[in-house]
C-alpha cells in the first residue's frame, strides 16, 4: 500500500507535466496556466493530489515502523487515505456531472472509501478479539 501511494503521486506530478487532469478557473495566487489547453488560471489540482499521497506514504511509512499496526489496518488506511481526500479534491476538477451531483472520481471514490472503514473496523474488531 505505501509504494501505491508514492506511485500515485508520481502519476499525479506526470498529469501535471502533460497538462492533464485540470482543475477548474480559479483567481488564486497558485493558479497554474496550462498552455497546452487555454490560457485560464486553475487549480493545480495534479499538485494538491501529488502532495497528499506523498504525506500519505510518509503516514503509512511511520504507522508501520513506529505502531506495528495488525493486519489490515494499513490497508483501510490506505483506502480511507487515499480516497476520501480525492472524493474533496474532485469539486476542485473540470468535469461532467454522473450521479447525484457527483463527477466520475467521486462516484468511483465511495466505494473504496466505505470498503476502507469496514476493513479498519473489521481489523479493530479482531484485535479487540485477540486481547480477550
Amino acid at each position: 500500500m505505501i509504494s501505491i501511494a508514492l506511485a500515485a503521486a508520481c502519476v499525479r506530478f506526470g498529469n501535471l507535466m502533460n497538462s492533464e487532469v485540470l482543475g477548474k478557473p480559479t483567481s488564486l495566487p497558485w493558479a497554474v496556466v496550462f498552455d497546452r489547453v487555454d490560457s485560464i488560471p486553475r487549480h493545480p489540482v495534479q499538485v494538491y493530489e501529488g502532495l497528499w499521497y506523498i504525506a500519505l506514504c510518509l503516514a503509512l511509512l511511520l504507522a508501520r515502523q513506529r505502531w506495528a499496526p495488525p493486519q489490515g489496518v494499513l490497508s483501510g488506511l490506505f483506502l480511507v487515505g487515499m480516497f476520501l481526500p480525492r472524493f474533496f479534491l474532485e469539486f476542485a476538477k473540470e468535469g461532467p456531472v454522473v450521479f447525484a451531483g457527483m463527477n466520475t472520481g467521486q462516484v468511483l471514490s465511495v466505494p473504496l472509501i466505505i470498503v476502507g472503514a469496514l476493513v479498519l473496523g473489521r481489523s479493530g474488531w479482531r484485535t479487540k478479539e485477540r486481547a480477550r
